[in-house]
């Protein structure tokens, strides 16, 4: 590849941002119903063991994603252009915030499975708190993504293009 648009490294983000996002509204979706009584017996159970599946996916994507946005993006914005560092360190702190609450999330699942209905309305405002967080995260940072990118020579987006493909 001789040349490469910052359009290429904004479009990695974007698309892991709206993947996160898409899990994170199907989880609310499906917490929703179960605490509206959609969802009763085998098909409460189901669609709960699969949000408890679809939970740890998501966190497991999510520390992935966030590890190569602070190992590779974040280390070159920063490093580059150091007025953004104050937005890298309240990115980086949402990121632990975010992974938190998910966590949070999973134990509250794992210890009142049982409880499920009693404790729908903290599951809920928990999930919702998570998937807000994420969305105005996800917006905060592809602001950072699209001023810094856009200062940064071909070459060095292409290193960084590089870095990042070689990471998975």
């Amino acid at each position: 590849m001789d040349s490469i648009d910052r359009s290429d490294l904004l479009e990695w983000a974007h698309h892991e941002h709206e993947h996160l996002t898409r899990l994170f509204d199907d989880l609310r979706a499906t917490f929703n119903q179960i605490a509206v009584g959609d969802l009763e017996g085998l098909r409460r159970e189901e669609a709960l063991d699969q949000g408890v599946e679809d939970l740890e996916a998501a966190l497991e994507d999510m520390l992935e994603h966030f590890n190569e946005e602070e190992e590779v993006y974040f280390q070159v914005i920063e490093t580059r252009f150091p007025e953004f560092a104050p937005k890298i360190v309240a990115l980086t702190a949402t990121h632990e915030k975010i992974c938190a609450r998910t966590q949070r999330l999973q134990r509250h699942l794992a210890q009142r499975r049982d409880e499920i209905h009693e404790m729908s309305a903290e599951l809920i405002a928990l999930i919702n708190e998570v998937t807000l967080e994420l969305e105005r995260h996800n917006e905060q940072e592809q602001e950072v993504f699209v001023q810094a990118l856009q200062r940064l020579p071909e070459n060095e987006r292409l290193e960084l293009l590089a870095t990042k493909k070689s990471l998975g």
